[in-house]
């Protein structure tokens, strides 16, 4: 079974392709500056980096130009894109939408909702996802949500001491995000630990969602004096 693992930022898209049957790494690539009038783009394989410039005008073309450079023969590493058992995203954040989800219609819609809030990183991934689904729809597409790590904090502790709609109208409230990063730390630290009862406290600052949050207010609310 061969799956690709897809991460995009808002300029950049780097991936790898695993062979899940002894967990191994056949290739990893990626494209820089997308958007860019020439991007630098890189695909190793077996230990052989080749780098070239290329046209990549969106994250769409930088997708396609990743699978074409795997069905390459010359790389050995998919005969086409067909041979894909599944593509897999780590996406930031969805309205409603948490956790690892197969993509869909719904899932899409569900991202655009939130593009306000992941301005760099949602409308790249659902672009992209859009492209896939229309060009290969035999491979399925499947999404995990940063939020989903921190699906089991209490309201409590992720809800503000603000007015409560602006939680159930807005979803403004302590989602929590960079969960692949946080799990594997937690999961890392307590194996060098050598201890399954650990307590870990483990920080990714981001500037954006904090943005996003002052953002969404900004345009939504109004206090009375203003």
């Amino acid at each position: 079974m061969k799956i690709l693992v897809a991460n995009l930022g808002s300029t950049s898209f780097k991936y790898r392709l695993f062979d899940m049957g002894g967990e191994k790494v056949l290739a990893r690539g990626g494209v820089e500056r997308i958007g860019s009038p020439s991007s630098p783009c890189f695909v190793e394989v077996n230990g052989a980096r080749e780098e070239a410039m290329v046209p990549a005008k969106d994250h769409a073309a930088a997708v396609r130009l990743c699978l074409e450079q795997l069905s390459d023969p010359k790389r050995a590493c998919l005969k086409d894109a067909a041979e894909l058992a599944a593509i897999g995203f780590k996406a930031v954040h969805a309205q409603g939408v948490s956790g690892v989800r197969r993509v869909d219609e719904d899932v899409l819609r569900a991202m655009e909702a939130y593009a306000d809030v992941a301005p760099a990183h949602n409308p790249p991934y659902v672009a992209a996802m859009r492209l896939l689904a229309k060009e290969l729809p035999q491979i399925p597409l499947v999404v995990a949500f940063e939020t989903g790590f921190h699906e089991t904090i209490a309201d409590a502790e992720c809800l503000y001491a603000v007015p409560r709609d602006w939680a159930e109208e807005l979803g403004i409230q302590r989602w929590g995000f960079h969960g692949a990063s946080h799990r594997y730390v937690a999961g890392r630290t307590a194996e060098l630990l050598g201890r399954t009862d650990a307590k870990i406290i483990s920080c990714h600052p981001s500037a954006a969602a904090a943005r996003s949050v002052r953002s969404r207010v900004a345009s939504r609310w109004r206090p009375a004096w203003a």
